[in-house]
This record gives structure tokens, sequence and C-alpha cells, in this order.
């Protein structure tokens, strides 16, 4: 049997069903439409993979088109700069005896008790090295930081490379964990366990999630909808995230209502009628802030089914579609515009804008030797960069909090 283009129990969304069992009835149906910053960070994984397999430098596919689905993207120093970052990493978990994998697509049905053909994924880079096995994943997005502790997707990877290398290598008695993210940190998240707990936990937690997946399934949603959606949705910022069916969801709609109106609505016309809630506080700006990331993602979501069902040419009581505003104007062919401005006897400078490189460009060139480490150094006093503007986080981020003195403390009583 062939393996199927998508895997039911697939590791890049296993967190979101364990938050909600529901998720795969009210996607049925519905198709998964790729946006262009995935798509980017599938070209991304591209260059990762040549530069691991052709032990080369990630800059050294700078200026190589990648064409993924619809879109084409053109590796730039930035590209090159993050991948190159994952490729110290992972040479440095090499070593010079470890042996290294790419691409590798691994099988993880045994740990959730499914059929072969419903869970299997592709780890990004596996490591192994004595007794121990690193499973790499590489995230190029820039939005949510992703931790290697406590995630489903990184540890059903790891369950696959234990099955996929049983047998190839040695005795395994630890496995690390770690994910990439290199455009918002330089230094991998990782976690490090042995693999009889691993294998415990797929097992058992994990399994049972798709126990209650299944059970969501064949129940559907049946006579009694309303006790069927309270059984099995559960909205919260993980599961809901990267939902299909975010937009006509009645779980994350009443959790919407719930936060804003301290009500859940029956029709559209009392959802229409809601009165918010006026309470002030900051325990109360705490409560509401722990939805806004929900609640966002709720709104988007309903923007774009509204725009999708418009373009379908269905009717949206209230609203249309209109002509957004016009893109830059751009030449349509840049050689004959150069030309013609050329024969124009117009100056260089007055044809192209010329732009000093970046302090991240001219570190690159001391390993190219167009720059000695002496030269750089005095680069290097040239350099400033501007601290990060405050940003409010949970509690549970990583990065330690800002002592922020009150304005009064800067004035003395008088």
């Amino acid at each position: 049997m062939s393996t199927p283009s998508h895997s039911l129990w697939s590791a890049s969304r296993f967190e979101s069903l364990m938050a909600c069992p529901g998720k795969l009835v009210m996607e049925a149906g519905l198709e998964s439409r790729s946006s262009k910053y995935a798509a980017e960070g599938t070209a991304a994984h591209q260059v990762l993979t040549w530069a691991l397999t052709e032990d080369l430098p990630a800059a050294a596919y700078i200026g190589r088109i990648i064409m993924v689905e619809d879109y084409s993207f053109e590796v730039d120093d930035e590209m090159a700069g993050h991948v190159q970052t994952c490729v110290d990493y992972v040479q440095d978990l090499r070593g010079i005896d470890g042996a290294l994998f790419t691409e590798l697509k691994v099988n993880y049905s045994s740990y959730l008790d499914v059929d072969r053909e419903d869970a299997w994924g592709t780890a990004d880079v596996i490591v192994v090295r004595d007794e121990e096995i690193a499973v790499v994943d590489f995230k190029y997005g820039r939005g949510v930081e992703v931790s290697a502790e406590n995630n489903p997707q990184i540890s059903l990877y790891a369950l696959g490379a234990l099955q996929a290398l049983d047998g190839v290598a040695g005795d395994f008695r630890r496995v690390r964990l770690a994910i990439h993210q290199p455009r918002i940190r330089s230094a991998a998240s990782e976690l490090d366990c042995n693999v009889s707990d691993l294998e415990q936990w797929g097992r058992t937690e994990a399994r049972a999630a798709v126990a209650e997946c299944t059970a969501a399934w064949r129940t559907g949603f049946g006579q009694d909808e309303e006790r069927w959606a309270s059984a099995y949705l559960r909205p919260t910022e993980t599961g809901c995230r990267f939902c299909l069916a975010k937009a006509t969801c009645p779980a994350l709609r009443n959790t919407v209502a719930l936060t804003v109106a301290d009500r859940s609505p029956a029709t559209p016309d009392e959802f229409e009628q809601l009165e918010p809630v006026t309470s002030f506080g900051a325990d109360w700006i705490a409560a509401a802030l722990s939805r806004v990331d929900l609640i966002e993602e709720w709104c988007r979501a309903v923007r774009a089914e509204a725009e999708r069902l418009l373009l379908e040419g269905e009717t949206v009581p209230g609203w249309k579609l209109v002509a957004g505003k016009k893109g830059a104007r751009q030449w349509s062919d840049a050689y004959a515009a150069e030309d013609l401005m050329q024969r124009y006897c117009l100056t260089p400078a007055q044809i192209y804008d010329m732009k000093l490189i970046s302090p991240t460009s001219a570190q690159k060139l001391v390993k190219t030797g167009a720059l000695d480490p002496d030269q750089w150094e005095a680069l290097q006093k040239l350099v400033t960069q501007a601290e990060g503007k405050p940003h409010v986080a949970p509690e549970t981020d990583s990065r330690p909090a800002l002592d922020v003195r009150s304005v009064a403390d800067d004035f003395i009583a008088v």
C-alpha cells in the first residue's frame, strides 16, 4: 500500500488534537490554505537540507530561486544567515563521529496503536552519536516561540526516529529534543530525556489523545450538537491557532462572547446585541489578556471566511467585496527602463539607489577573506544596536522581566 499524501495523526498538528478532540470532526472536508509564510519556511528548510547534505555553508545558495507551490523565493543574506545558525548547531551536535540524517520519514504508529499509514511524518534532522539520538526541528517563523518541553510534535518525531533506527544503530539510552528557531533566538530550545520516559508518554498520553479524538469522530454531532460540542470542543490558543474551523466553531464563538460580554448567545441576533462587561482593574486586565491571542485568532479567521464566501459568489448579509488600495508602482521591464534612462544621459547616481551593506553582511566578508579579523574589529566600533522595545509576555516566558519603576518614584513629595 502506498503512503498517503497526508498523515491523519500528523506530528505537526498533534498538539492541537490533544487540546481539542473535536478538531478532526470540525475540520472534515475543509481545505487547508497554505500561506506565504509557511511556503517561506519550506524554502528555508530546503536550504538547510542542501547545506547539510552537500556539506556547504548556507551562503553558497544565495541567489538560488526556490519555488514552493505558487510562491517564488530567492535565497538572500538574511535567509542564509538564519539557516547557517542551525547548520552550525547541528554540526556541533554531530561532532566528528556522529551520523547525520536529514528529511528522514519516520513512523510512530506502533506507539499510538493506529494503522501504519495514519501516523508518520518527516523529521528535519536526526543526529546519532554514541548512546544518544538527537532530533532537531527547524522552524523559520518569527511569530510564536516554540519550546521543546512538553512538545508533542518533536516527541512524535523522536519516537519515529527510534523506530526507524532500531537495529540500524546502537541501543539508545538518551534522547535530545531540540527546536531551533533562529529568527526568534539564536540558541535552540532543548530537552534531554531518557528513552523509556519518552516511550511511556507515547503509549499513554499520546495514545489516550488518539482514543478521545476517535470517540469524537465516531460520535459526530449526532442528535445533540450542544452536548457533543461541550464534550469535545475545547478552545485554547494552542488548539485553535491553525485550526481550519475556528471561524465557524461554536465553542470558540461562545468563548469569545463569554469573555467580552459574560454570556453566551443562542442566536445570531443575540450575538449582535451582546453588551460588553464594564469592569476595570488589573485583575480583569490579566484575565482578559490571557484570552486576547485566542480572540484575535478568531477575528482573523472570521474575516478570512467571509472573504472566501464572497469570492465564491455567496452572500454575507450586510457585507460586500471592494477593490483594495493599489500596489506600489514598479517597472514592467526593468532592463528596458534602465536602457532608456541611460540613453537620456542620466548619471548612475540619478538612476540607481546605492546602499551601504549591513553589519551582518560585513561580518560575513571575514569568512570569505575580503576582510581580515582586525579590520572587522575596527568596523565593529561603528556598530550600534537598538534595545528591544518592551513587550507584554506571560510569566512562563523564558526572558527575564524588565525592572520598571513607577513614574512617581522620580518625584519628591512636597
